[in-house]
């Protein structure tokens, strides 16, 4: 008979993704350290670049990431062994925000937002199909690893952090605090809607009829992006209300039944890392005095402003999901005899 203690299995699957990454990056940062082919990051560049590695050379870079994946490799081994204790728990929720939030830059949310946009806005005839593979290139490919293990840090360390959570009482403060946070993560799309589907129909809301000029060949591609952000802004609304924990009555086979919390949750979580990295970039390159968007576009308010308050979009809708997943926790341990 088997008498050791149940694995934790919510923690097996991130413990192997970070255990995967280690190993198979370590000895790759030290090539790239070493003067190695195959550097992702733009090394050395002048200003801030559009990742926290670019303006590092590449046997700096490199061993930024050695370390990262080293220090990795060790809270994936002692997350093996059981619960994490707090301090690499700390570390864990620490190197993960900086390889998911921190490090990346906008390609993330261009690959997973502007690719079926191009996708559609190419088969419509109002771009080429060659600049969707712009977007499928190594560094891409290689932030959304670095996204990859940074989350499956974050969920090692939190959960270890939050062991025993969940307890009665603050229900009512987490719908409270999950208002006001997806009240935030609502208005910021919608404001960054506002303008590009105005550009669409030939309205320049905050630039010049100048720039709208010479954007008109690629404003379906914004307003496709917004599209996108506007059906997010109104699925961040299940987060505070009744639908977001019952299937409506629209959905087939599954209306009346109760949703797993940890589905929108999870969700809204998985859109906010990338909102998040891509607005700082845009904050990042602006307070350097870097370009940011076509030509001319720095002096057009509506081009770059409702990027800076991307941050704040990500971090409102990070804390509605939390907050969201805090409440639904607590109502199940309040009703248990």
């Amino acid at each position: 008979m088997n008498t050791s203690p149940p694995r934790n299995r919510p923690t097996i699957v991130p413990t192997l993704i970070v255990a995967v990454w280690s190993v198979s990056h370590l000895p790759l940062s030290l090539l790239w350290a070493l003067g190695g082919p195959a550097y992702p990051f733009d090394a050395g560049r002048t200003g801030a670049g559009s990742t926290l590695l670019d303006p590092l050379p590449a046997a700096a870079g490199g061993a930024v990431l050695a370390v990262s994946a080293l220090v990795a490799g060790v809270v994936a081994v002692l997350a093996g062994r059981g619960p994490l204790d707090r301090a690499p728990a700390v570390v864990a929720v620490a190197l993960g925000a900086g390889l998911a939030v921190l490090l990346p830059d906008v390609r993330i949310m261009m690959t997973a937002g502007y690719l079926p946009v191009m996708l559609v806005a190419a088969l419509a005839g109002q771009a080429e199909f060659s600049m969707i593979a712009t977007m499928l290139t190594w560094p891409s490919v290689n932030l959304l690893i670095l996204m990859a293990a940074g989350v499956s840090l974050m969920l090692l360390g939190t959960r270890a952090l939050t062991a025993g959570a969940g307890r009665p009482g603050g229900a009512a403060r987490a719908l409270r605090v999950g208002r006001y946070a997806t009240a935030v993560a609502v208005a910021v799309p919608v404001v960054y809607a506002v303008t590009r589907f105005g550009w669409l129909l030939g309205v320049p809301v905050g630039i010049s009829d100048r720039f709208l000029a010479h954007i008109a060949e690629i404003t379906p591609i914004g307003a496709g992006l917004s599209t996108l952000g506007l059906i997010g802004a109104g699925l961040t609304f299940g987060l505070v209300r009744p639908w977001g924990e019952i299937w409506p009555r629209w959905v087939p086979f599954l209306h009346g039944r109760a949703i797993p919390a940890r589905l929108p949750a999870y969700s809204a979580l998985a859109v906010s890392l990338p909102v998040t990295s891509a607005g700082l970039m845009y904050v990042r390159k602006k307070l350097t005095g870097e370009q940011v968007g076509p030509a001319g576009a720095d002096t057009e308010l509506g081009a770059w402003l409702p990027e800076m308050l991307w941050p704040l979009w990500g971090a409102a809708l990070a804390v509605a999901a939390l907050a969201y997943l805090s409440r639904r926790r607590r109502l199940v341990h309040a009703h248990r005899p």
